[in-house]
């Protein structure tokens, strides 16, 4: 009789247990520390213009981010490892993102300088092919040309 006494209780005490771990469990430095980071990278990413330049690499790093995000309800090691894999990878996404649209900023820049150049360089093509910059000079010439005498 006291062993039919002992299994309930045991059973019991077990399940407590079981019901305690899961209440206390706690995610551990490394998921939190790399949440954190990943949500900062994000806010980086938005701030300097990644939704009008890589929106789907954006997209894509918030999409997982949100996964990570649901992967640490779960409350167990599986849910973090998940999490962190899923953090990691979307942190990757926003630096991709930021790194693109600094780059495609940069592309504009370079050919705006470009065409100055460009723009620079007829002018002064067209005031060699002309011999003098001074309209005044020019009008001499022409004048000159034409016979046209003051």
């Amino acid at each position: 009789m006291k062993v039919q006494r002992i299994i309930p209780a045991a059973a019991l005490f077990a399940a407590a247990l079981l019901a305690q771990a899961c209440a206390s469990y706690r995610t551990s430095p490394e998921v939190t520390a790399q949440m954190a980071r990943t949500d900062a990278t994000l806010q980086q990413a938005r701030q300097g213009g990644a939704q009008v330049e890589a929106l789907p690499q954006l997209q894509s790093a918030r999409d997982k981010y949100a996964q990570a995000q649901k992967a640490l309800e779960k409350k167990s090691r599986e849910g973090d490892a998940q999490a962190l894999m899923l953090a990691k990878q979307a942190e990757l996404d926003a630096q991709y993102a930021a790194a693109k649209t600094q780059t495609s900023r940069q592309e504009k820049s370079a050919s705006e300088v470009s065409q100055g150049v460009e723009a620079l360089r007829n002018e002064a093509n067209r005031n060699a092919a002309g011999g003098a910059a001074d309209p005044a000079i020019d009008r001499n010439k022409l004048d000159a040309q034409q016979g046209v005498q003051k």
